[in-house]
């Protein structure tokens, strides 16, 4: 355990300098080598390529390339105009706008990012014209966008069951309700604030006559089959999770062309964006699977196993508590992809001999991750909501962490009921 001890301590030092994470995974990884000079260095090429060729895995730059085509071809304006005319008369109703319409996006693009540098523009422009705060607007974006990787497609849950060996479908099934929990509990909290507190109280209401209300569902429902057929397809067995992504590309293209807003420049410009992010998702994936590797080889799996088994007894729930915590922690200092990719291989094969549903385990690390996308120091949207709203980063966060307490309200629901996870693959599968 000593050498883990100290490939573990150099990729952590190398991470605090301000390192990249697959060059300080990479560093860590050779210096593995040099200290185990009997290992041949083809064990890293096959280890690193064999990951690639997971068929499962070419479905993330699909729904990559759809998210970002939601947003070139308009589609983000359908949606939040359909939000408004949903939920716009209640009190803070743009706020309330704002997460449905993440929630929906989400059910296409399936990324965090994707959510707040291209819906979040729209969202905080209408909210800002509206009378908001502009602090304000920015916190509710931020703190939406992390629905996407919650709600399928998400490209995180593609990249978990490739790793684990996990089916994506059930991932898929599994993540259906948790992201509408989140969504509906941030609802809820902002609800609250506009009746207790005195500055939602001044909140306005978005008022829109009934019939122009009515004319957003048609312009909604295209947009709205992108779940659908990437869902429907795959319930009804006509698609893996893989096709069901080329089939929402060729749709998300179609959209464009219909909606009159796809050039050959912009496809251009939305394939090289596309090619660009996952080219840096592979490679971080390849670096990470050698990673992986090296930290089975030493058995770190297994003497976690022990220790969590030591801290936690027979308790289930408090092993997810010690793991959450754990997750929350890391999703501070990591993206929400990097962490993935180095957390699966250790902790999942530790907790699946404790009797833990895998595919519920696998959507607690995914939510406790992806909520330190908008926590201090290294929260990634929040940095882009401040990027496009023209707002500090402080205020920002300030802001999103108003809507902490929600996300950890439904967290904790998830674990305490695991049939919010399980049900739906259940059914849905057998």
């Amino acid at each position: 355990m000593s050498t883990i001890a100290i490939i573990f301590g150099v990729f952590l030092v190398l991470l605090l300098l301000g390192i990249p994470v697959v060059f300080s995974l990479g560093a860590a990884s050779l210096l593995w080598l040099l200290m185990n000079p009997n290992v041949p260095i083809t064990v890293a090429s096959q280890n690193m390529m064999s990951q690639l060729l997971s068929f499962t895995l070419i479905a993330m730059p699909g729904f990559l390339f759809v998210g970002r085509m939601m947003n070139t071809s308009g589609v983000t304006e359908r949606l939040l105009r359909f939000s408004v005319a949903m939920v716009g008369r209640f009190r803070g109703g743009l706020a309330h706008a704002n997460a449905l319409a993440s929630m929906l996006f989400a059910s296409m693009s399936g990324n965090a990012v994707a959510d707040a540098g291209g819906l979040g523009l729209v969202e905080m422009t209408m909210m800002k014209k509206a009378g908001y705060d502009p602090d304000f607007s920015a916190g509710i974006t931020a703190a939406s966008s992390i629905l996407g990787p919650i709600i399928p497609p998400s490209q995180i849950m593609v990249l978990v069951g490739s790793i684990a060996q996990i089916s994506v479908a059930s991932l898929f099934y599994g993540g259906i309700l948790p992201g509408i929990l989140m969504g509906g509990a941030m609802m809820g909290l902002i609800a609250l604030r506009a009746v207790f507190t005195k500055k939602g109280k001044t909140w306005p209401k978005t008022k829109i006559p009934w019939r122009e209300a009515i004319k957003t569902v048609p312009q909604a429902i295209p947009p709205l089959m992108t779940f659908v057929i990437i869902i429907g397809s795959i319930m009804g067995g006509v698609c893996t999770p893989t096709e069901a992504a080329v089939l929402a590309v060729w749709w998300a293209i179609i959209l464009g062309v219909c909606y009159k807003k796809l050039t050959w420049k912009s496809l251009w410009k939305t394939l090289e964006e596309t090619v660009r992010t996952a080219g840096v998702f592979m490679l971080i994936m390849s670096v990470a699977s050698f990673f992986a590797w090296i930290i089975t080889i030493e058995g770190l799996p297994q003497a976690l196993q022990r220790t969590l088994g030591v801290l936690a007894g027979e308790s289930q729930f408090l092993m997810f508590f010690i793991c959450t915590v754990l997750f929350m922690i890391i999703g501070c200092f990591l993206d929400t992809g990097s962490a993935t990719l180095l957390l699966t291989p250790i902790v999942l094969p530790a907790v699946i001999p404790l009797g833990i549903d895998p595919v519920h385990f696998a959507l607690v690390m995914i939510i406790a991750l992806i909520i330190g996308a908008i926590t201090p120091p290294f929260g990634l949207c929040l940095f882009v909501v401040a990027d496009v709203g023209g707002v500090p980063v402080k205020r920002v966060t300030a802001e999103a962490l108003k809507y902490l307490p929600a996300m950890i309200f439904a967290l904790i629901l998830v674990i305490a009921f695991p049939e919010l996870v399980t049900w739906l693959p259940r059914v849905l599968l057998n």
